[in-house]
């Protein structure tokens, strides 16, 4: 139920969904919900509901009916402004963390002044032999071996571990279902990102990115420009 709602989702960041680390409350329809987790005496929940805009504002107020029953805090983190109303008239107090940065594909180009370190950047990418392609989620399962071996490596070289919840963390279950830009050199992947897409491809985001002690020097710079 929950990867129905996923993919029929616009919106790249409902792929959180699937991570393995959430609960959800669905609306009585089964077509909306809310992810979240549990932190001390809050109820946390990742983002706006996820499904149609108008299911929205009844499943808010099942989420505060929700932690009220269980004498909770609710949260709502990352949230966009498209039902700040809805959260004030549950009394909640707003706090700006950042902004969400979003580009037009379709006007995306390497033309000009502006992007000429992009130019260069997979210029330099061409001369150390890279190749960058998207491995469709139907093939992604026969190269996790390959990734997972990327990331633990690249997990070790940052001395962290992997965070989870506002993030993707390397699942295998969770990554097996979606498309995975690589880098390669000499057919040998040294660079990898999996893809979150919108519904009807009306977004695209990146997840994961991570890469291999022996790649390239700017390789995640060439990745992000592919």
């Amino acid at each position: 139920r929950v990867s129905a709602i996923v993919a029929a989702s616009p919106d790249p960041e409902a792929n959180l969904a699937l991570l393995g680390d959430k609960q959800f409350l669905l609306n009585e329809a089964g077509t909306a919900l809310i992810m979240y987790g549990v932190a001390g005496n809050s109820l946390i929940a990742m983002g706006d509901p996820v499904g149609p805009p108008e299911e929205h504002e009844g499943l808010i107020w099942q989420f505060r009916e929700l932690c009220d029953r269980h004498g909770a805090w609710p949260v709502f983190y990352e949230v966009t402004a498209d039902n700040l109303p809805v959260y004030l008239d549950l009394g909640l107090s707003l706090n700006k963390l950042g902004e969400s940065a979003q580009m037009s594909l379709a006007e995306f180009n390497l033309e000009g002044k502006k992007r000429a370190k992009m130019r260069q950047a997979i210029n330099r990418g061409e001369r150390d032999g890279c190749r960058f392609e998207v491995i469709p989620a139907p093939q992604t399962d026969a190269m996790l071996d390959t990734v997972q071996a990327i990331s633990e490596q690249w997990l070790a070289g940052k001395n962290t571990a992997e965070k989870g919840f506002s993030l993707g963390a390397f699942k295998r279950d969770y990554l097996r279902d979606m498309p995975v830009a690589v880098i390669s050199v000499e057919d040998k992947v040294v660079a990898f990102a999996n893809l979150w897409c919108g519904s009807e491809h009306d977004g695209l985001s990146v997840d994961l990115m991570r890469y291999s002690d022996d790649a390239p020097s700017g390789v995640m710079e060439l990745l992000f420009i592919h």
